[in-house]
């Protein structure tokens, strides 16, 4: 293993990666309403010990190939899990995914809050467990970076045995684009939203507004277009509402950053890659951000906004417009307002499509997840593994029509009934008599609704996204362009990546500190220039000509 260049990479990681496993509409699952009941396969595939002496080998055959061996599993601990089991293993899914297999898998978890801390302090150690699950298109260099540093291995001569990943791939060409490395080799078992873009399963988050108090304030219409959206937030701050907008801090630039077709990262434009932070769109799309914050309708503590935040100031009515997503955010706030008050209606509060620079087109851009990307932390094999083919095997059972129902829907008789040809959640999912939420119902008996291998269904998100709400969310969040301008998951060559790293730390640093000095007014914005001088002279125009060229490679595979 190259262990220096390991620790220089475990060093970046530390302290600018992000980790997967927060909590996500889901990734994983594809449509499996024609999948045979996981019971029938349970059946079928056990066979009972007659003698001593088979009972002392580990037990072997055509359903279980591997049992009897072990493997360990790394993987981030998600918080609707934690809520309920201190070990992804002592969950349902896992006890059930074992008894199938016939493969004891023991897993480990960074502690919660420290992933990409712990994660880059397993890196720096040299000492991996069989499998790793992690977002590798956010490593530094890449995935065939990680191939490179010896983390994990290349899956090339393993394909052959991944029979139903394998056939996934032969049926949608470009999820095999998706998962190799820019050097050309395949390196995980993906977390897939879907298999054909767009789909349900890649818009989870959106617009939330108070509908009954956009109403009171005189609009009969829903906004589309940002200076409708400022008309509305002035209004509210003329009514009382203390922070008329709020979301999490990380989510504020990229919601609204679409009123002027401007996306702040990589995106591409009929094939040229661009990079709208160094578009003249971003200074007057900051400029506004900064008029809001300075008249009041941007959560002047917006720098501190999160998850419970957002959530204490819609539901307390704080604000009359949020971004959250649709299921721990539009689901909870609904239940938790009509819980506090018996006169609050489900359709007081509504969604609404991404914001438009023109009114009655679609949004050129928005928050939209790849098929495979970033929102997602996809199984690879580490190079210390000690049974490959073990994990190979174990890894691709998720993507069998047994393994697809397990990852969306559990066990049948339990948290699954089939009915009409499809599965469909019984009440322990939709209506715990534990006290568990769906969220974490999902989470003890499915992987759909966090992360990790697997391909998510369709068929789970319409089920999961139960209130009438949520639904109309879901189809509003649709309108959007973004598809066609995402930059697809690969990476710079592996001759740039040392250099690219570099840039894109200097970069996300400098923009981050800078763009939220403009917003908050401690820089004045006629410091732009300057700031954008910066960008290039940090080598933004070369990471862009980088990306052009990952993209020309990509798309000519």
């Amino acid at each position: 293993m190259k262990k220096q260049s390991t620790l220089k990479r475990a060093l970046a990681l530390g302290m600018s990666a992000t980790m997967v496993g927060a909590t996500l509409a889901g990734c994983g699952g594809s449509s499996s309403s024609s999948a045979p009941a996981a019971s029938s396969q349970a059946a079928t595939s056990t066979e009972t010990a007659s003698s001593a002496a088979t009972e002392a080998e580990a037990t072997t055959d055509s359903d279980k190939p591997f049992a009897g061996t072990t493997l360990t599993w790394y993987t981030t601990l998600n918080g609707n899990v934690s809520d309920n089991f201190a070990n992804l293993g002592d969950t349902p899914w896992a006890k059930y995914v074992e008894e199938q297999t016939g493969i004891t898998i023991e897993f480990q978890h960074p502690t919660q809050g420290s992933e990409a801390e712990e994660f880059a302090v397993m890196l720096a150690s040299g000492e991996y467990p069989d499998i790793i699950e992690y977002t590798w298109t956010t490593y530094s260099g890449g995935a065939g970076a990680a191939i490179n540093d010896g983390v994990i291995i290349s899956l090339d001569d393993y394909m052959a045995d991944a029979t139903n990943l394998s056939k996934v791939m032969q049926e949608h060409p470009e999820i095999g684009k998706m998962i190799k490395s820019s050097g050309g080799n395949y390196y995980c078992f993906p977390c897939l939203r879907g298999l054909e873009s767009p789909n349900k399963t890649e818009f989870s988050s959106g617009f939330l507004y108070r509908a009954d108090a956009l109403k009171e304030l005189g609009f009969d219409q829903v906004p589309e277009t940002i200076d409708e959206w400022e008309e509305v937030l002035r209004a509210a701050k003329a009514a009382g509402y203390s922070k008329p907008f709020t979301t999490r801090k990380e989510w504020v630039k990229d919601v609204w950053s679409a009123a002027y077709d401007n996306w702040g990262s990589f995106y591409v434009d009929d094939g040229v890659v661009k990079n709208g932070l160094i578009e003249d769109s971003r200074k007057d799309f900051i400029q506004k951000m900064a008029d809001w914050y300075a008249e009041g309708l941007l959560d002047n503590d917006w720098m501190q906004a999160d998850k419970k935040s957002t959530q204490t100031d819609f539901v307390s009515g704080n604000c009359i417009l949020g971004y959250a997503p649709f299921g721990q955010g539009l689901g909870n706030y609904t239940k938790a307002m009509m819980e506090a008050d018996p006169n609050f209606k489900e359709d007081y509060i509504q969604a609404a499509a991404p914001v438009t620079s023109t009114k009655g087109k679609n949004a050129k851009f928005s928050k939209m997840n790849n098929i495979y990307d970033q929102s997602g932390a996809s199984a690879a094999i580490s190079s210390q593994c000690k049974n490959v083919k073990a994990a190979v095997w174990l890894l691709d059972w998720l993507y069998s029509e047994e393994g697809q129902i397990c990852y969306n829907f559990g066990i049948e008789g339990e948290s699954y009934e089939m009915k009409d040809g499809k599965p469909v959640y019984t009440d322990l999912i939709m209506n715990n008599p534990d006290g568990m939420s769906v969220a974490q119902a999902l989470a003890a008996y499915t992987r759909a609704s966090t992360s990790g291998a697997g391909i998510q269904s369709e068929d789970y998100i319409d089920q999961y996204y139960a209130q009438d709400n949520q639904k109309k969310a879901l189809e509003l969040s649709m309108k959007t362009d973004m598809g066609e301008h995402m930059f697809p998951p690969t990476s710079v060559s592996e001759e740039n990546q040392d250099r690219y790293s570099e840039i894109m730390s200097q970069v996300k640093t400098l923009a981050d500190e800078m763009e939220a000095s403009f917003i908050c007014g401690t820089t004045p914005m006629s410091e732009w220039d300057s700031y954008q001088q910066k960008l290039k002279d940090a080598g933004i125009e070369e990471a862009v000509q980088m990306m052009q060229e990952a993209y020309d490679t990509y798309m000519a595979n």
